[in-house]
Order: C-alpha cells, then structure tokens, then sequence
C-alpha cells in the first residue's frame, strides 16, 4: 500500500486500552467526565475512520467511488466533530465554583463560537467535491474540505489559548493540561507531518492528546482519594486530640473497649479556686473564653513533657504521667510539669490582667486505664490512686502543689517539702499530706 498507517494504528489501540480502563469502573457525572465519556470512544470511531480512509485512497481505483467518499469525508467531519469536543473539554475546565455568571455566559458564547464554524466546516465538506495527492508515500490531501479542517485547528487552538489567558489564576495545572496537549499535538503533527511527508501522524497525534487528557483528567479516583485522605487526616487528628497515639493504634486495629492495669502511675488534678464565684462576677462566657486560653496554654506546655492529658471536668484539669508508655521517674517528670504550669498561670495572670489561683493536688500508685462504653468514649483512669489525687487537690492549699505520702517517699530526696499537719481526707480519713516549695530542689 503507498500510505503508511502504522502510527493510526497504534493510535487507534492506545484508545482502545483508554477506553476499557475508562469504562471498567463507575465514573462520577461531573462536566469533563461527561464530556471525555463521549469524547473517548469517539476518538476511536475518528481513528477507524482515518485508518479505513488511508485503505480506500490507495485501493481507489478497485473500489466504488461513492465508498471512498462515505470514509474520506466521514473522517474529515469526524475529525471537525473531534476538534470541536477537545475545545469544549478545554472550555469546561475554566468552569470552577464560584465563577460569575458573566464569565459563565462568556464560555457558553466561546462554545458556540466553536460549534458553529465547526457546523459549517461539516456543510463545507459534504458539498465540495474531494481532491486526492498523487500516489507514492506522500501525505494525502482531500482538497478544500482538507483545509477548511486545517484552518478550523488553527482557530481552536488560538480560541483555547485566549480562553486560558482569561482564567489562568483559576486553573490548577490538571485542567491546563487539555489545553497545551492539544496545542502541543496541533503544533508537532503540522511540523512532523511537514516535513516529513512518509508519516501519517495525525491519527497518533489525536491519541497522544486524548493520553495526556485522561492521565491528568481531576476525575473520581484521584478526587475521591485525595479526599478520603484528607477526611482519615482530620479525623486521625481529631482522635489523637481525644486519645493517646497508641490507643488511637490500638483500638483502628481492635475497634473495642479495654483496659490495662499500671503498677506506678502519677496523677494529678489542677483545680481553679473560687470558679463559681468568679463566674458570677464577670459572667459564665467570659470566663469559659479565659479558662480555655490558660488550659490551652496547658496543652503546648504538655508537648515538652511525657506526660498524658486525660480530661478536663469543669474547671478541673486532670493529667498522669507513666501511661500509656510505661517509664521509671514519671512521678518526678509530673512534678517538673507542675512547676512550670505554676509559672504558666502567674504568666497568664500578668498578660491577662487576671487573678487566677489554683490548687493542686498529686498522688502515685496503680491504676486501671482503658477505654470503656460505646458512645463518645475517653481514655480514662480508675482506682484509689487517682480518688486520692482529686482529694489532695480539693483539700489543697491555693497557689500550692499538694502532694501524697507515696509522692513525698519518692521525691523527698529531689525536691524540699512542708509537712502540714494531718489533713482529714474524705473517704480516706486522716492522712499526712505535703506541700511542694516550688523550685527548691535539694
């Protein structure tokens, strides 16, 4: 045969894999799926055409003239039709949310500016008679409908670029891709074509270009993804504000309740003095907003320590330290926290132009941890260890860090305490109690 056309054939079976990826699974109905559905197998239908063109120009002279002109001028209107769909794809990709609704009504206009040369080009080839090149390896050439195609490529590949300069700032690099792969396959089949008469590359060119549009194509696998992704990061987030990193692990693992026992735990409790009454003074919601600023400054404070924030109870904040990572010399890392969360309120005190006191109430021992219940579950502790903390703490002394007898036997040795006299502790009677000299270490 005198043409070659073994670059429409591999065109034609890139399409043809495109097409059983495409449509192998459920789409989303968004504009440019809409459009490339259509689009797609018709790229296919265009390269049948153009390879069964190619095979009746050569074979012209054996065949019906009337069936050489059904695929010759077939090919030159589906070609037309291709164009006009590539444009339209470009021109849905300046589409975004909040577009207003005269640029909306610029982009219909644009389309129309498309369709009806397009529509003329399509008249154009079914009246005029074709014009064939003469036989050898040559590009083939059908006479006036042949240019009317060139000159309508030109024209959308110039209509395409004005409308990507209208909307640049709105466009991600996804949706200027169908732009310049349609430009860049106009551009280098002319010029392979030009000078290289022997390649038909224009059936390749077209597969190449419809490639490049669905690799890019913002369609429901990488938009489905990417916001799955984004949904599992905030959630994730939101648990590990909720939970321990590790129980967060646990439980995506095994979504269950549990709890593990704790042989050497320290608990603490930081409780405002006078809340109620304060409240009444200068209002519930303005104290909330300032109590919230100081126990959020608690929290950045809490990410230079090992220690594990469990709850707030009103006005009360509830941390421990040597859970859920088990580690010795938790109980002298809480007292370190302490300290510098005392100094964190006298800060808070002086920028706020507040007089917030707060008592403070410590004890160690074993505990029980663990998630329980179904509904809107915390990570939380049981035990006498942590009864006896929130106890030290509501019969503290304000500006002071209460401590228990097992927390001044293992830090009596590190820090200076004040014995105070025996301190009738509900549900505990009397016991021996000690209040930490702040910052005196021995």
């Amino acid at each position: 045969m005198p043409y070659s056309i073994e670059f429409q054939i591999s065109g034609l079976v890139v399409v043809a894999v495109l097409c059983i990826v495409f449509f192998s699974k459920p789409r989303w109905k968004s504009l440019q799926n809409s459009i490339f559905r259509v689009l797609l197998p018709f790229t296919a239908f265009e390269l049948i055409m153009d390879i069964a063109s190619v095979i009746t120009i050569a074979e012209r002279n054996t065949i019906p003239e009337w069936l050489n002109t059904i695929f010759a001028k077939g090919y030159i209107i589906m070609m037309l039709i291709w164009i006009t769909g590539i444009v339209i794809y470009i021109f849905s990709n300046f589409i975004y949310n909040d577009i207003s609704k005269k640029k909306l009504t610029l982009i219909k206009a644009s389309c129309l500016c498309v369709i009806i040369p397009a529509t003329a080009g399509c008249i154009v080839t079914i009246l005029t008679p074709l014009k064939y090149a003469n036989y050898g390896r040559e590009i083939y050439s059908y006479g006036i409908p042949s240019t009317c195609t060139y000159i309508f490529s030109v024209y959308c590949v110039i209509i395409s670029i004005i409308g990507w300069l209208m909307n640049f700032r709105h466009l991600t690099f996804k949706r200027r891709v169908p732009m310049f792969s349609f430009t860049i396959m106009e551009g280098c089949v002319a010029l392979i074509q030009m000078h290289f008469k022997n390649l038909l590359v224009i059936g390749f060119g077209t597969a190449v270009c419809i490639l490049l549009m669905y690799m890019t194509m913002e369609n429901p696998d990488t938009d489905m993804i990417a916001k799955l992704n984004e949904a599992n990061r905030r959630i994730n987030n939101l648990l590990l504000n909720i939970l321990p990193a590790s129980i967060v692990a646990e439980l995506k693992e095994k979504p269950s309740t549990f709890t593990e026992k704790y042989d050497n735990v320290t608990v603490a409790f930081m409780d405002i003095v006078d809340f109620t009454k304060m409240s009444s003074i200068i209002g519930a919601e303005r104290l909330v907003n300032i109590l919230n600023s100081l126990f959020s400054e608690f929290d950045t404070l809490l990410d230079s320590y090992r220690i594990e924030k469990i709850k707030t109870i009103g006005d009360a904040y509830m941390v421990a330290s040597g859970l859920p990572e088990r580690y010795e010399n938790n109980c002298e890392e809480m007292i370190k926290f302490l300290i510098q969360a005392q100094r964190t309120i006298t800060d808070f005190n002086e920028r706020h132009n507040t007089t917030l006191r707060m008592r403070i109430g410590v004890n160690c021992g074993p505990v029980v941890a663990g998630v329980i219940g179904r509904k809107k579950f915390i990570y939380d502790l049981w035990g006498s260890t942590v009864n006896f903390a929130s106890r030290m703490e509501s019969s503290g002394v304000p500006d002071c860090i209460q401590v228990s007898q097992d927390v001044y036997d293992l830090m009596k040795d590190t820090y200076k305490f004040e014995c105070r006299q025996s301190v009738d502790v509900k549900s505990f009677g009397s016991c021996p109690c000690y209040l930490l000299e702040t910052g005196r270490k021995i």
